[in-house]
């Protein structure tokens, strides 16, 4: 992940992460001195000028505008107030966490040591990096989808995309968006000379916890109703 400010386009600041703060009446942005790679000598000098916030990880790359207001700058932090533009409310620092967090670990991260908070922000960051797909990576006549650890529905979304995917596999978030993302691949799925079958890897564990819970019905439902065979493996 690289984290620019530019005045004008002239690049003043280039960082790996920067901390955002909400306030009531303004923002504060946090740059840690570690953190920093580049820093032009004029940076301390931008109060009431629009700052260009770019945000880079991978195909993601977005843009927000800063207008400062109150520079501080010390031996550990640069520390800026001001009011950030964010109409689309785009920018979280969910999002930010999330992108160095697979930058730390090179993409590779351990879903089940996260916490539910970080497994929300990496799937949403997987569709802000590859959007909604209209076609499965996996080509094998038989998939499978390993439910032997799920404990939140997160988890289940998780694993149907890591199986249908090679990277930053999105099957939604919640019900709506997990239905959406079937709608998106079904028509590829119908140019298909033979459907594949899904094999429900642990499913007991799946049954235990779910079977009280709408995605239970609505994953074999959904499934089967754009012409998935499923078999249930315990």
């Amino acid at each position: 992940m690289k984290i620019e400010f530019l005045l004008e386009e002239h690049l003043l600041l280039t960082t790996s992460y920067i901390k955002l703060i909400y306030k009531k009446d303004f923002d504060k942005i946090i740059i840690r001195r570690e953190h920093i790679k580049f820093i032009n000598l004029q940076f301390g000098k931008l109060l009431l000028k629009d700052l260009i916030i770019r945000v880079s990880f991978k195909a993601f790359k977005n843009e927000y505008v800063f207008n400062a207001s109150d520079i501080t700058l010390n031996t550990k932090e640069i520390s800026i107030s001001g009011i950030l533009n964010d109409p689309l409310g785009i920018y979280d620092q969910g999002y930010i966490d999330n992108f160095k967090l697979l930058t730390d670990q090179k993409g590779k991260i351990k879903w089940y040591d996260l916490n539910d908070k970080q497994k929300y922000y990496y799937l949403r960051g997987c569709v802000l990096l590859v959007g909604v797909k209209e076609n499965i990576d996996n080509k094998n006549s038989t998939i499978i989808i390993d439910l032997s650890n799920v404990q939140i529905d997160l988890d289940v979304y998780y694993e149907i995309g890591k199986s249908f995917f090679t990277s930053f596999g999105y099957f939604g978030t919640e019900f709506h968006s997990f239905r959406d993302c079937l709608v998106s691949i079904k028509e590829s799925l119908n140019q298909r000379e033979n459907m594949p079958i899904l094999k429900i890897k642990g499913y007991k564990n799946f049954e235990k916890n779910f079977s009280n819970n709408i995605l239970f019905s609505d994953f074999y439902e959904k499934f089967t109703n754009v012409g998935f065979k499923i078999e249930n493996v315990k």
